[in-house]
């Protein structure tokens, strides 16, 4: 009896702790001030622009509008224009010191290989879509290009 007593108590403790804790607010607007008067959001970390540095996210990570005129790599990414036209020539600038590919994860679509502080260009496959690459030399190395 003082066992389901003692467990009965921790779960109503738990309870009471809970609902003192959670977020009342119902409106539908993402800013609420917390106990310091600092901003916080509720926005969910899978909405967060491809933009920001994340930890778990691999590198070389598109980054949209990071280049208007094609691929940059730089500190072992890629930044990537937000899209690009179908059958467009793309320049790809490596600003490493160490040579570099853009090689299509869909096999013959494109592969460039280009060596430290020298600059290729690839032509965009004609279908529009999405198509994902990488680096030969660095395979943490990743990238995307939107064709619309």
């Amino acid at each position: 009896m003082k066992r389901i007593l003692a467990v009965l108590a921790a779960l109503i403790l738990a309870v009471f702790a809970l609902t003192a804790c959670s977020d009342n607010n119902d409106s539908t607007d993402n800013d609420s001030a917390d106990h310091d008067g600092m901003a916080m959001t509720s926005m969910p970390m899978t909405s967060m622009p491809t933009s920001m540095s994340m930890p778990s996210m691999p590198l070389g990570m598109s980054t949209p509008g990071a280049s208007s005129m094609g691929i940059v790599i730089s500190g072992f990414e890629y930044s990537t224009p937000e899209s690009v036209m179908p059958g467009q020539v793309l320049t790809i600038q490596n600003n490493d010191t160490v040579e570099h590919s853009v090689t299509s994860d869909t096999a013959g679509l494109f592969n460039e290989d280009i060596e430290a502080g020298e600059t290729e260009t690839i032509t965009v496959p004609n279908e529009p879509g999405t198509y994902t690459f990488h680096c030969t030399y660095h395979p943490s190395m990743r990238g995307t290009l939107t064709v619309k």
